[in-house]
């Protein structure tokens, strides 16, 4: 690939050095001329892709050369950098509103790095054909792996909406084993408040048996007592039927023996009155 080519009209012989030193190792080919009217007829021979005009020049205006560039109906598209030892900012603001303006102003002092930005910003990088060949492999690969990487993408976002769709069985899973540990532990919960409830519930049952064999208990000595007192009272009661029939009797021959005996007869009959019934 051909060398670009820039036209540098600067009788500054420092800074045509200082540009020189700045471009010519980037591989861009440098015409130099001391006035304008030389450089401008060395542009019309020699078309180069960029010119860069110095404000004072010994035979014009820097300015005018400028403007014969932007008015060549030939040339007029070439892009122009200004610079100047000696112009004010305002001068460069006020030449940038006409129609024959410069691309780029640059006031001196300014370093390699400056002007060798303003260059490549306007026509571009400049590489040989050899360079060029070995960035079109370089990109060709690029490309390659871009592929490569654009079709491991794709697996891997497939990968990864399995995984959320595993992931989401997985936290539904999740889900119902807290709530079945959640209801696991009110069972607990309740379990341990019947274990308690079912302690007190035990506590009765143990008193009420308790208290029902010292009834029984009770009861069977109450039947023994009532047992006894029912032979005694039918002991008692033989007796006093013993005692009836021997009064009754009794009270038969007292009748029997006459009127003189009706005192011992009242008092046998007030005995036999006391004498209980059955």
């Amino acid at each position: 690939m051909p060398s670009k080519k820039i036209l540098l009209i600067d009788n500054d012989i420092e800074y045509q050095a200082l540009i020189t030193g700045a471009l010519e190792p980037e591989n861009y080919r440098i015409n130099t001329a001391l006035d304008g009217e030389s450089g401008y007829q060395l542009a019309k021979k020699d078309r180069p892709d960029l010119v860069i005009i110095a404000i004072e020049l010994q035979d014009a205006n820097g300015y005018l050369i400028s403007k014969k560039f932007r008015e060549d109906d030939g040339m007029k598209s070439i892009p122009i950098i200004l610079i100047s030892r000696d112009a004010k900012p305002r001068d460069f603001e006020q030449h940038r509103k006409l129609k024959i303006r410069a691309d780029e102003y640059l006031l001196k002092p300014f370093s390699e790095e400056v002007i060798l930005s303003k260059v490549q910003n306007l026509i571009g990088f400049h590489i040989t054909e050899k360079e060029f060949e070995l960035m079109q492999e370089h990109l060709n690969s690029m490309i390659q792996e871009k592929i490569v990487l654009d079709d491991r993408i794709s697996v891997l976002e497939k990968e990864n909406e399995e995984i959320k769709s595993k992931l989401g069985g997985v936290q539904d899973v999740q889900r119902a084993l807290k709530e079945s540990r959640d209801k696991e532990a009110g069972l607990m919960k309740q379990l341990s408040e019947n274990k308690e409830h079912t302690k007190v519930i035990d506590k009765w049952l143990t008193e009420a048996t308790e208290a029902k064999d010292r009834l029984q208990k009770d009861n069977d000595t109450l039947s023994k007592e009532t047992a006894a007192a029912k032979a005694e009272l039918d002991k008692v009661r033989k007796q006093a039927g013993d005692l009836k029939t021997t009064l009754t009797a009794l009270q038969a021959k007292i009748k029997n023996s006459g009127a003189s005996m009706e005192k011992l007869k009242s008092l046998l009959s007030q005995a036999l009155a006391l004498i209980p019934k059955e």
